[in-house]
């Protein structure tokens, strides 16, 4: 960031800092921390719906928030929790419209979204102003404590029209005249050219708060400006901000800098506009140029500004007064000569002193003739032409308000840039102010806020917080009430933070370093804090230290002492500066660790305190010569240290050599003959005192020079064994007394301690004796016990016992095995050791050269070879041969040229002094075996094991072909491929990897590396050392990656084992299969993995690899494809099968994982065939012979029989039992017992057969009777499924043809809402309501519908009906209803209600026994419907039964029709009924309500010279049986095939099938169907028997008794035949896709979401809900009626048939399993067998409706929209109102009581307003209600 000088130029505006609209867009946000400052809270947080926001509102007297955006408008508490939502859009609208609304009918509208322009909060009347993009910008009044309540519309056209045009408005005074409101509203609007209307919308206005009209509106005046109609077009203004200040109104603006054509290469400038408040024609009306720069650099398009009130520091570095306002502005530079900024900022300071000098002086320049032009070309309505006054004409003008003329300056208004924000794009400010401090908190449009302090001579940034990462920080942002918040807006969230987080830092430097004027250090409280956080804060300066105060933290200049020792008492000096004082009582305390607080005694430099007592005093810690405690100053005040240091007691006796005491950190002194380190030289020591060097008392002894010790420190090299003196040189030696022992030399060897006498030379040297001297022998003394070449020992020379003098290390040493290697001794190595050392070969040893008894040998023996790798290599030469052994010479020349194998010499490369050497073979011409002989200077030595040259052989490698991808293990074959020391191997170019663990002279192992392409190696090149052999003719191919193209089975059990089969390409490529299985939640960890095989290049067998239990819950893929199968396991019980029987085998999930092939069951050890296999039963042929008595494996058993065992894959294994085998054996017979049983036997036959002969006689009549029903009722069959197809592909045919005939919307809501109502007041046409109502009554209704469209009121209402015992299931239908057609238009609204009202049910019913039941018996009012073919077919289900029934064609001549149309009849259908199916025949494609009734047409039958004969169902040719009629059919008049026939009108009033009812008469005519019904004396085919005949019921049952298995079986066919179309229509309506209405996920989530509030487990329980709301009381009542929706005729037959299929549906959406025997209803077991199957496309519907996106309320509101939209003044709602009224008047003392109890509907005096209505009503009759 750049930081630039701030230098006032011309100036700003003053004024109050007025508060300006602010909107929300709402987007979805997240809960969390803004870097730099405490995220306090946010919306929308995680839970709600992504929203966009555009600005905000504070109420400062409430504190509540409130935002709009984007067809929203919230009302949020201070703490960001939503009170209430308004959904301000979208509306149907056209720009074409006026703000009141379209009235004629040739304008289109669309569902427009809403983008809030305006929101003030008007403090006077409390309410919030709302304006948006639709209605031409029309306005909102709402209430300042309830948004939701009813709002005022104003249909002025204010704001902009769409949705980027800037509106900016803000409410200021205004003094156009003595009387009225002070305030008025300042609206700015740029011209949108998006409809005429936008033509009367001024670019700036003062409107009236109250109407919003223009203020002052009248011929000679006319509060408002206007761009030029010639110039609007293209000089686009936009207004960024507004103000007032002293007696001006301002606006801050950008535009083009010319408003003429083709002058658009001057680019776009910031403008300052003003006008007097009490101008009330906007004559005064002037602009200014407001520049920002930067050098050279302009900044000329303004994004944001704010008032601010200057403090002390900014008035100081601008030069003006305190409390002077300042337009704090950011801006960013175009891009070119366009509207478009570049990503760098600015701030610019304007003093509003600048700011109304800089205007005076543009006007002065007109008034005094220094310019001629005003150049306010582009306004309307300019005065003198544009031309300034004449000079002097104006006269002396205090007041330029008086004789305003409008004027652009031509002098700008002109600033430095106070800040510099390079790559930066600023898009908002908000100001505040902190003490002495002004503060600008700018937003960025990524999401971050910058912190800069205004104060001072530099302004500069502070602090960056992220708020909302990658979304703009917008205008509107600003602070709370209490100026300790800052509610930031942004495209996406509205956050608050805190404007400090001074807590955050933990010490007075951090604090006031933050530079964030907000902190402060509070010194005696030891916090950072705010400045009224801060205890008596004022009460004294240094209590709280701020930024500019130039004060610093407190502290300890300087404490005297700062340790003392641990047993002294003294008094400390604590230096503090700025001490803050302390009230009168208040006192400070010393702190010293955990001692008590001791007083202190405030003086000139601070402060005083005693130290503690020697008994209060801690401990010091072992080791340690120290402690240190915390020493810190207390008020007692606040009993908080708010100053601390450490302070040290140390102890100098913990020291107990000189040089330790003398170089301690503390005032030690050594007294050299006490042998003590004390503090107090004085009172112990006698003689000699050495002090400390950091004591700072020097005495003529000081330092540790002065003690005595080792003058040198050389290393002593002492061997062991060996007597030797230490002698050590020393100075400052102490004179030991008479009472003092003499010196002594104590060695540690080993953890050992020798103590040594010593004796001092020449007061210079001290020798410590090398032996003990006795009369007899030196005994040595220096020696240890590690085998190792050297040792260091500790020596410490004392006197006087324990007096120390110095110590240091010595090292000991064995010559014997610095000279020796693994061992063994090596000459070689001991001559060539260290001479320091003095070491040499002696014999066979390595001693010490003192101690040798012999002559030292000069040269050493020859070389030992002790190893030798490798042993062979290859004939070429050219092995790496390593050497180890000893006296391998002295140095490399030693050994050169004296290494050969045989004669083949060995190339010395690498020399290990004595103990290693390693050279390089030569070619040996043949294969040979030679020793290695090495040569020093001594001789050669041959090794013992020989060294063999090899000609190496390739025979061939295997396989023969890999992938590309490489891996492939490669078996080379040949001889000796396992010698040298270096093998590699190559395919061509491509490098194998040799594996030497696994090579062996005939066969050698590499991997082979990867290709780039297949290709055919044409050679194997194997490389060992020196030697290269080739194996040619296409070795090796590579070949392609093999590839998997299928895996099956794809199930497997838990246990493993199951033959998993692997399909591809290139398989027999892989060497070694695995099989591995992998858990979703770690991809890359495989559980478990089994080995495969491959069976051919496209196959591989794998057993399926086991996986635990903790895998299976783990993973919900894999729980639902892998099942562990189990057997009933009965290892006690025997098993009995019969000869000829199949075994079954009961258990749980055996078909789940596996399938036939898997399972083997054997008994004994014979195999059991499987032959079938379910989910719980395994069958299987067991062998004919009971087998042997073993189990599977010929292991024999205890029982003796044998063992079933049934094996699933290769790991499951169930003994099941023993099997025994039930044997049938031949028994013997006498002769007399056969003879017996063949007599009886005759007998028997004989008598039998005379039996059967007799009842043969007797029943022949009746079975050839019930032979030929048979037959009859095959035939009869067989037709009607015949016929049924046949009629079902003509109507599905004729239907794809026309289309199925549908009701209109309103007929539709008629037959739903109000069933047989033909004729309601809802269908009167709706009245016009543009001229207000007409009558009381609608005046009534209109006040009664605003209570409608309260939603307490409605719930309050529909509460008190449903508690009325009064009110009956059909006044609740009816109430329903008329609240349906009332709300039609606002089905948002009824949504709400809706959901309210199911809410409260689910609340209610939660509590009782059985709350599947909710819904279970409520009345719907919304139905559904079926396909119309269903009924043509379902007809045939229960048709008349005709004996020698015989079909007709006839031939159907109209005379309007060109053709004649067949119709097939029957002969024993009565005239009605042929008339039916001719119309049907006739108007197949017309809807049944266009058709002609069969009581309105006669039928003629046209039969050739005969003439016309008319038909009907009862004339004089009918036949009467007692007092009986039967109805004439075809078959009564003789009707034969092919005949004519015709309808005609109607020729007499005859009554012929129209019939009254009777219960006694089995048929009646009803559009030609003949039924059963009530009219007396009248049948159709069988006359029906009186009771009076038959008293006994069981002969009338004989004497008509029917074959039920007639009607079954064509029930049967008959559903066969319509099966399909049933599952098409299941499936549809049962199917998740886009079709499906959002309505259905929104109730299903409320569903679900009620359930988990109340804590309901019972999935059964939202099962019942879900089928109960949708299924059960949607679909069924569409299915039992489809005439709701079809322009059908459903007869009785037609709704018993399709109660057959929704009892069906019905049973499909429960889960109770129902239970069927012989005695159920035919009707249930129609589609007994299915029910299960739709049962499972009911909970997968469900299932996949939970799995869709949740539909947002946003979503379901528009929808909700749409639909209203669509039915908008379809029923006249008033009409509807009066009905409901009714139920009003009824229960009008409950309801009013209701309402006085409800606390909300209390609030809003709904039951006063109710009142209203009646006495709206009092004044006309009220009968018509």
């Amino acid at each position: 960031m750049v930081v630039k000088g701030v230098r006032a130029g011309a100036a700003v505006g003053s004024g109050a800092s007025i508060v300006a609209g602010l909107w929300l867009l709402l987007l979805a946000g997240l809960w969390g921390r803004a870097s730099g400052g405490m995220l306090l809270a946010q919306y929308p947080g995680p839970a709600d719906p992504p929203m966009r926001f555009s600005h905000l509102a504070v109420d400062h007297k409430t504190k509540k928030i409130f935002a709009a955006g984007t067809n929203r408008l919230l009302q949020l508490d201070a703490d960001l929790n939503l009170e209430y939502t308004v959904m301000t859009g979208p509306r149907n609208d056209s720009p074409l419209c006026h703000a009141t609304g379209c009235h004629g009918t040739d304008i289109p509208f669309t569902l427009t979204n809403n983008y809030n322009k305006i929101l003030l909060i008007e403090p006077e009347s409390r309410t919030l102003i709302s304006c948006g993009s639709i209605f031409q910008g029309a306005c909102y009044k709402y209430k300042l404590n309830n948004i939701s309540a009813e709002p005022e519309f104003i249909p002025r056209a204010i704001a902009a029209n769409d949705a980027n045009s800037s509106t900016y408005a803000y409410i200021g005074p205004k003094s156009y005249n003595l009387w009225g409101r002070s305030n008025i509203l300042y609206v700015g609007t740029t011209f949108t050219n998006n409809g005429e209307y936008r033509h009367d919308v001024p670019a700036i206005a003062s409107r009236d708060l109250d109407t919003l009209d223009i203020a002052e509106y009248s011929f000679s005046k006319q509060s408002h400006l206007s761009i030029d109609v010639k110039y609007r077009d293209h000089f686009i203004v936009q207004y960024v901000y507004g103000f007032n200040a002293s007696d001006y109104a301002y606006f801050l603006i950008v535009q083009k800098q010319s408003h003429l054509p083709g002058q658009e290469e001057q680019g776009y400038v910031s403008r300052l506009s003003r006008t007097c408040i009490n101008d009330a024609n906007y004559d005064s009306y002037t602009e200014v140029t407001l520049q920002c720069v930067d050098g050279d650099q302009k900044y000329n398009l303004v994004q944001d500004a704010k008032i601010a009130t200057a403090g002390d520091e900014l008035a100081n570095s601008l030069g003006i007064l305190v409390g002077t306002p300042i337009l704090i502005a950011v801006f960013r530079p175009a891009r070119g000569i366009t509207n478009e900024p570049q990503p760098h900022s600015a701030l610019c300071l304007y003093p509003l002193r600048d700011i109304e000098a800089k205007f005076i002086e543009n006007i002065h320049m007109c008034f005094n003739g220094s310019v001629k032009y005003r150049n306010m070309g582009y306004v309307s309505g300019l005065i003198l032409d544009g031309k300034c006054p004449t000079s002097g004409s104006a006269g002396n003008i205090p007041n330029f308000c008086e004789v305003g003329l409008k004027i652009s300056g031509a002098t700008p208004i002109v600033s430095n840039a106070a800040l510099v924000f390079p790559n930066i794009s600023l898009s908002a400010v908000a100001t505040a102010s902190t003490g002495r401090h002004v503060l600008a908190f700018l937003g960025t449009t990524d999401g971050k806020l910058k912190k800069v302090l205004l104060s001072g001579p530099v302004p500069t940034e502070y602090e960056e917080v992220v708020v909302d990462e990658g979304n703009a920080i917008l205008p509107d942002t600003t602070l709370s009430t209490s100026g300790d918040y800052l509610y930031v807006l942004s495209t996406s969230k509205i956050s608050k933070i805190n404007v400090e987080h001074c807590s955050s830092y933990n010490n007075c430097s951090a604090c006031l370093e933050s530079k964030d004027p907000y902190c402060g250090w509070c010194s005696l409280e030891k916090k950072c804090t705010v400045r009224s956080a801060c205890l008596k804060a004022s009460h004294s300066p240094p209590r709280w230290l701020s930024l500019g105060t130039g004060q610093q933290c407190i502290d300890f200049e300087q404490v005297l002492p700062e340790q003392i020792p641990i047993n002294q008492m003294t008094t400390v000096r604590l230096t503090i500066k700025t001490l803050p004082e302390l009230p009168y009582g208040a006192k400070y305390k010393c702190v010293f660790g955990s001692a008590e607080p001791i007083d202190a005694v405030v003086t000139e430099f601070g402060l005083s305190c005693p130290t503690p007592d020697v008994l209060r005093r801690p401990q010091i810690p072992p080791q340690q010569d120290h402690v240190l405690v915390p020493l810190s100053v207390r008020s007692s005040e606040t009993n908080k240290d708010f100053v601390s240091r450490n302070f040290a007691y140390y102890d100098c006796s913990k020291h107990t050599t000189c040089m330790q005491c003398v170089k301690s950190q503390w005032a030690c002194n050594w007294c050299v003959y006490e042998n003590k380190c004390t503090h107090n030289a004085s009172s112990l020591c006698q003689r000699n005192v050495i002090s400390g060097e950091n004591n700072p008392v020097h005495l003529s002894n000081h330092g540790f020079e002065y003690c005595p010790q080792f003058r040198r420190r050389d290393v002593i090299l002492l061997p062991t064994n060996v007597p030797k003196q230490m002698i050590f040189e020393v100075k400052n030696l102490p004179h030991p007394q008479a009472a003092h022992s003499g010196f002594q030399c104590i060695i540690i060897i080993e953890g050992a301690t020798m103590l040594v006498p010593a004796r001092v030379v020449y007061n210079k040297h001290i020798v410590c004796d090398n032996t003990t001297v006795s009369r007899e022998k030196i005994h040595p003394i220096y020696s240890y016990e590690a085998n190792e070449g050297e040792y260091e020992a500790n020596v410490t020379v004392v006197w006087n016992r324990n007096h120390h003098i110095d110590s240091m290390t010595v090292i000991l040493y064995k010559c014997d095995i610095l000279g020796s290697h693994r061992e063994h001794a090596d000459c070689s190595l001991c001559v060539t050791r260290n001479s320091k050392y003095q070491c040499t070969w002696c014999g066979n040893t390595c001693t010490y050269s003192e101690t040798c008894q012999q002559i030292p040998h000069i040269e050493c023996p020859r070389p030992r070879i002790d190893m030798i790798k490798p042993l062979s290599g290859p004939i070429e030469g050219g092995t790496l041969v390593t050497i180890e052994g000893s006296n391998l010479g002295l140095k490399k020349g030693d050994v050169q040229g004296k290494i050969k194998i045989g004669d083949v010499p060995c190339e010395l490369v690498n020399y290990e002094v004595s103990v290693k050497i390693q050279c390089v073979t030569g070619p040996s011409k043949t294969e040979q075996t030679a020793p290695i002989i090495v040569g020093n200077e001594a001789g050669f030595t041959k090794s013992s094991v020989e060294f063999s040259y090899k000609d190496i052989k390739l025979f061939g490698i295997d396989p023969s072909k890999g992938p590309l991808s490489g891996g492939t293990q490669l078996a080379i074959k040949g001889q000796y491929l396992n010698i040298g020391s270096e093998i590699t191997a190559y395919l061509d170019d491509y490098v194998c990897q040799v594996n030497l663990t696994q090579a062996s002279s005939g066969r050698l192992t590499c991997i082979t590396s990867k290709a780039q392409e297949s290709v055919n190696i044409a050679k194997l090149t194997l490389s060992i050392d020196g030697a290269n052999r080739t194996l040619k003719g296409n070795p090796f191919n590579y070949t392609q990656d093999p590839t998997i193209m299928e895996i099956k089975p794809l199930k497997s059990f838990v246990s493993g084992g199951r033959m998993i089969f692997v399909h591809g390409t290139n398989l027999s490529s892989i060497q070694a299969p695995e099989m591995e299985v992998y858990s979703d939640g770690e991809p890359s960890v495989p559980i478990n993995k089994t080995s495969c095989t491959v069976l051919s290049a496209t196959q591989i067998e794998c057993p399926s690899p086991s996986v635990n239990r903790q895998f299976l819950l783990a993973s919900t893929r894999v729980t639902r494809s892998l099942r562990q199968p189990s057997a009933i396991k009965m290892p006690e019980a025997q098993l009995l099968v019969k000869i000829g029987d199949t075994l079954v085998i009961e258990g749980e999930n055996l078909n789940m994982a596996s399938d036939e092939t898997d399972v083997v069951v054997t008994i004994g050890t014979k195999p059991c065939n499987v032959t079938g296999l379910a989910m719980s039963q395994l069958v299987c042929s067991p062998p004919e012979q009971q087998p042997l008595d073993t189990d599977e494996n010929g292991v024999k058993t205890d029982t003796n029989l044998p063992l079933v065992v049934v094996r699933v894959g290769r790991n499951l294994r169930f003994p099941l039992g023993y099997l025994r085998y039930d044997i049938y054996k031949s028994f013997a017979f006498p002769p007399e017992a056969v003879a017996m049983v063949a007599t009886g036997t005759i007998l028997f036959v004989f008598f039998f057969v005379a039996i059967l002969v007799v009842y043969r006689r007797k029943s022949t009549q009746a079975e050839r009777e019930y032979k030929r029903i048979q037959i009859q009722m095959d035939t009869l069959e067989s037709n009607v499924r015949s016929e049924c197809k046949l009629d079902m592909t003509d109507l599905t045919a004729d239907l794809e043809n026309s289309g199925i005939p549908t009701l209109d919307h309103t007929s539709y809501i008629m037959k739903v809402f109000f069933p047989g109502v033909s004729d309601h007041p809802i269908l009167n046409a709706p009245k016009v309501r543009i001229n207000g109502p007409r009558t009381n009554y609608d005046s009534a209704m209109l006040q009664f519908e605003q209570l409608i469209n309260n939603k307490h009121f409605v719930l309050v209402f529909i509460e008190i009906l449903e508690s009325q015992k009064s009110f009956n299931i059909r006044d609740k239908v009816t109430v329903a209803s008329l609240l349906m057609v009332v709300l039609m238009g606002k089905m948002e609204y009824a949504t709400d209600i809706l959901k309210s009202l199911l809410l409260r049910l689910i609340d209610k019913s939660v509590n009782t026994k059985h709350p599947q039941l909710m819904l279970r018996r409520t009345e719907s009012k919304k139905v559904w419907l079926m396909q119309s073919h269903m009924m043509h077919v379902i007809l045939c289900l229960k048709s008349g039964c005709c004996e020698n029934k015989w079909n007709i064609t006839l031939h159907i001549v109209q005379d309007d029709l060109d053709e004649k149309i067949q119709c097939k009849v029957l002969d024993c259908d009565t005239i009605s009924q042929v008339k039916s199916k001719i119309l049907d025949a006739l108007f197949k494609n017309t809807p049944f309500s266009l058709r002609p009734s069969i009581y309105e047409v006669d039928l003629e039958w046209r039969h050739g010279r005969g003439g016309h004969l008319t038909l009907q169902d009862e004339d004089l040719t009918t036949k009467t049986v007692g007092s009986w009629k039967k109805l004439n059919t075809l078959a009564h008049y003789g009707v034969k095939e092919s005949a004519v026939m015709s309808l005609i009108s109607r020729q007499n009033d005859s009554v012929a099938g129209m019939y009254f009812n009777n219960s006694q008469s089995p048929i009646i005519t009803t559009n030609g169907d003949v039924e059963t019904g009530t009219n007396p004396r009248i049948y159709h085919l069988v006359k029906p028997i009186d009771d009076h005949q038959f008293p006994n019921n069981k002969l009338a049952e004989r004497t008509h008794k029917a074959i039920p298995e007639i009607f079954l079986t064509r029930l049967l066919s008959t559903k066969g035949t319509i099966q399909k179309f049933v599952d098409d229509f299941f499936l549809t309506i049962l199917t998740v896709n886009e079709a499906l209405p959002p309505a259905v996920k929104w109730l299903f989530d409320l569903l679900d979401e009620a359930a988990r509030k109340h804590g309901i487990q019972d999935p059964e329980v939202v099962h019942a809900w879900k089928s109960n709301s949708l299924p059960l009381r949607f679909w069924v009542n569409f299915i039992k009626n489809p005439d709701f929706i079809f322009d059908i005729n459903k007869t009785t037959t037609l709704d018993s048939c399709l109660s057959v299929i929704a009892q069906t549906f019905m049973d499909s959406c429960s889960t109770t399993e129902h239970r069927l025997g012989k005695d159920s209803p035919s009707n249930k077991l129609l589609f007994a067998k299915d029910i299960p199957r739709y049962r499972e496309m009911v909970s997968q519907f469900y299932h996949d409706v939970a799995s869709l996106p949740v539909i947002t309320d946003q979503e379901m509101g528009s929808a909700m929209q749409q639909l209203s939209a669509q039915q908008a003044d379809e029923f006249d709602t008033v009409a509807a109102l009066k009905e409901l009224y009714i139920y009003v008047t009824k229960y009008r003392e409950q309801i009013i009581e209701a309402l006085n109890g409800d606390i909300n509907c209390r609030r809003l005096h709904l039951a006063q307003r109710l009142d209203g209505v009646a006495y709206t009503l009092g004044g006309e009759d009220t009968s018509a209600c």
